[in-house]
């Protein structure tokens, strides 16, 4: 996992353009996998140790940790680049 400077503002927008689902996880909590609001996913990054990092860039998978116990799991449309077709010779 790599951990994401929260600071670039333009990896932020794009990253919160393409979000599809937001799951909040918690061993206390009633809610643990449910789908959340994306903006209570990004409020939390103003806790204090609370981290973006990513998980897997090609599936579009990323979380936001908040602790050992706690976490949001963002998913995002995945942009696949058309590859080239090969002709048979």
């Amino acid at each position: 996992m790599r951990t994401i400077d929260t600071s670039d503002e333009l990896l932020i927008s794009r990253l919160r353009e393409r979000l599809t689902d937001v799951r909040y996880y918690g061993l206390d909590n009633e809610y643990a996998g449910k789908t959340v609001l994306s903006g209570t996913a990004w409020k939390a990054l103003d806790e204090p140790g609370a981290r973006l990092v990513e998980v897997n860039a090609l599936l579009g998978i990323y979380k936001i940790i908040l602790d050992d116990h706690r976490w949001y799991q963002l998913r995002t449309a995945v942009e696949f680049e058309p590859q080239p077709v090969v002709q048979a010779a």
